[in-house]
């Protein structure tokens, strides 16, 4: 079997480069909103832990869009001699980044917080008794913190479907974020408001609150991003099921009448996926043009499919693995 270079960089269905350009306006617009989220919440930041929780998450959360932006411009680089097989998993290594920041950052929250209960530290900002409603100096973080609710909502959910249907998890974990930011910014209005009303330990509990749910939804991701980069078996986007695509690319194969039995394997490569698939033949007779039709054939499936190899092996070579619970039938 002759071989064939990897598609070139950025070779995508004209519907995904257009999606795929769409994505990155909306990052840009996302990113810029994130830089003013970021301005505001500095400009009414009030001495109370709820309030500097969501300014450094606000802070934190820039990097996603940028890292995303970054993976989309490198992963279009040309092959070279030192990375002959491309930059395709920059969007793995900016997924990762992100999730590693999210998780970073929920720890440090969660131990600001229980420190604050801990120690029964006073927040630092004046109670509407001692200062009047009017004049109370938390409004102006009020408003900005609203505001910081309002954003997310601005290009979330377009995000959101875009990355399904360019299967990026990037972006999807980008678009989730931006999504449960509002939940945050709610638990932050209350703990302010509760150190205006004299409660002041309510604003460590509403630090601790939004530190736990950015320390859950990071280790979430970042158990998904480390489990790509050592080639888990794909999975669907957003979900623990199995992707189908190997089951259909065995499916085929065993519909050929000169295979006997084959086995798949495949793995994420930023948005794409590359593979092998190792098949027994019952003859010998032209081969190398049965197993490139069968190539270009298992190629056309999916715009996913970057690359793939068919190696030629013995029956049992592809009988050797016994069955076992959670490991897909084509593996």
């Amino acid at each position: 079997m002759t071989d064939q270079a990897p598609r070139p960089p950025g070779r995508l269905p004209p519907d995904k480069r257009e999606q795929l350009t769409r994505a990155r306006r909306l990052e840009w617009l996302t990113l810029a909103l994130r830089v003013t989220v970021v301005l505001a919440l500095y400009a009414g930041l009030g001495r109370t832990q709820a309030l500097d929780a969501i300014w450094l998450k606000s802070l934190w959360s820039l990097l996603p869009p940028a890292a995303f932006l970054a993976a989309c411009r490198i992963e279009a680089w040309q092959p070279t001699p030192r990375f002959p097989h491309g930059f395709y998993r920059a969007g793995s290594i900016a997924f990762l980044a992100a999730a590693l920041a999210l998780a970073t950052m929920g720890l440090y929250l969660c131990w600001t917080g229980l420190r604050g209960l801990l120690h029964s530290r006073h927040p630092g900002l004046a109670t509407f008794a001692e200062t009047g409603w009017l004049t109370w100096p938390g409004w102006p973080a009020v408003a900005a913190l609203l505001y910081s609710i309002a954003v997310p909502l601005v290009a979330g959910r377009s995000r959101q479907a875009l990355a399904i249907r360019l299967h990026d998890k990037g972006l999807y974990a980008d678009a989730e974020m931006g999504r449960m930011s509002w939940m945050a910014g709610g638990a932050a209005v209350i703990g302010v408001l509760c150190v205006g009303l004299g409660l002041g330990r309510v604003d460590f509990v509403a630090t601790l609150l939004i530190g736990a749910d950015i320390l859950r939804h990071g280790s979430r991701l970042l158990q998904t991003a480390v489990c790509d980069l050592i080639d888990e078996v794909p999975r669907g986007i957003g979900s623990a099921q199995v992707d189908p695509l190997g089951g259909r690319v065995l499916a085929y194969l065993e519909s050929l009448d000169w295979i006997d039995t084959a086995r798949v394997r495949l793995r994420e490569e930023g948005r794409l996926l590359t593979g092998v698939a190792f098949v027994a033949p019952n003859t010998e007779h032209d081969l190398v043009d049965r197993l490139e039709r069968a190539r270009g054939d298992i190629r056309a499936m999916d715009w996913r499919l970057l690359d793939i190899a068919l190696v030629p092996v013995a029956d049992s070579r592809c009988r050797a693995l016994p069955d076992s619970p959670g490991r897909p039938s084509w593996i």
